[in-house]
């Protein structure tokens, strides 16, 4: 895995490739806030307003490397990732929105819940990432 370069200091990507340098996947993370009216209580609950988090703005795995659990072990990595952060700067939660339902329910198998019941908007408390990681 190998972090590309940031783009105007606005996100940070990272990139799976194989020996041959063809792109497995890749992901991008960025600081966002979720205001306290769009917030689950879990995530108002003791946090300033608005909630400091981190944003998943691109996930991608190449169709030839799907399957093979890439995505997920990016994720991980950004889920280490936010943990480490949270370290030295507030970072309440990592959000994602789902593509659609099918990555919805992806996201929901690693640990995410709904801001909503039905929408494709997600989030996983920094306090929970333990537990995802296992």
């Amino acid at each position: 895995m190998r972090r590309a370069e940031r783009r105007n200091n606005t996100a940070a990507t990272w990139v799976i490739a194989d020996q041959d340098y063809q792109v497995a996947a890749y992901a991008t993370l960025s600081m966002t806030a979720i205001d306290h009216t769009a917030a689950p209580a879990r995530l108002r609950k003791a946090a300033p307003d608005p909630v400091p988090a981190l944003l998943v703005g691109r996930l991608a795995v190449d169709e030839a490397f799907a399957g093979l659990g890439v995505g997920t072990a990016l994720v991980r990595h950004l889920l280490a990732t936010a943990v480490e952060v949270n370290l030295s700067a507030a970072c309440k939660a990592v959000v994602v929105t789902a593509l659609h339902e099918q990555a919805r329910s992806w996201w929901l198998k690693l640990g995410f819940a709904p801001f909503e019941d039905t929408g494709l908007e997600l989030y996983l408390r920094t306090a929970d990432i333990q537990k995802t990681l296992g």
